[in-house]
């Protein structure tokens, strides 16, 4: 559980890290790292629930090995629900998969794109500040002058590609542990289903 933890932690300090370098300077660029943050906190929601379910059925092969149980729906009560279904169906000998996350591996990739969808509105908006400076600027000092801003601007949008990426790192990460334990469960559901629950 702890790796995944600190994968979570880490992901959201860095959103937070890219938002707070926004606020006062760039309100679009802060409302995109926030739905950045949405976004992310949705996937790992999920993910959380999976590994939950996940942990319920480890929990409830490992309490077999102490006691057998009096008929598998009284075992089945210990799993938790979204599993039961699935569960039942492979101890009947069926090979269906246990259901897993469906949203998070979409999410993994919107993030990357609402990363890059905050760095294109932003280099728009640069880009429509400096035809403005240039326009309304005669000397080439105070041209230099209207430029800063724009490009101070350039260089915070691309903070929104920062969130995006590393969120979805993280998000992918976490994804992938949560999948090897599911994974490590079912083949030790197929064990008890051989040894235990139907012998």
């Amino acid at each position: 559980v702890r790796p995944a933890r600190i994968l979570f932690w880490q992901g959201l300090a860095i959103v937070g890290w890219v938002g707070w370098g926004f606020v006062g300077s760039s309100p679009l660029a802060l409302a995109m790292t926030g739905v950045i943050a949405a976004v992310y906190l949705a996937g790992a929601y999920e993910l959380m629930q999976c590994r939950r379910a996940t942990a319920s059925l480890s929990l409830a092969l490992t309490d077999l090995d102490a006691q057998p149980p009096a008929s598998v729906d009284n075992w089945l009560e210990c799993v938790h629900q979204p599993l039961r279904q699935a569960v039942r169906q492979r101890i009947d000998g069926e090979r269906v998969p246990l259901p897993g996350p469906a949203l998070a591996p979409y999410l993994a990739g919107l993030l990357v794109m609402l990363g890059m969808l905050g760095t294109f509105l932003g280099m728009v908006l640069t880009f429509q500040g400096a035809v403005f400076a240039l326009e309304a600027s005669s000397s080439l000092e105070s041209i230099g002058a209207a430029l800063a801003a724009p490009i101070r601007g350039l260089g915070l949008s691309f903070g929104t590609s920062v969130a995006g990426v590393a969120s979805s790192a993280m998000l992918g990460l976490m994804l992938a542990m949560c999948r090897r334990e599911r994974l490590a469960a079912v083949r030790a559901l197929d064990v008890a289903v051989g040894t235990v629950l139907r012998p």
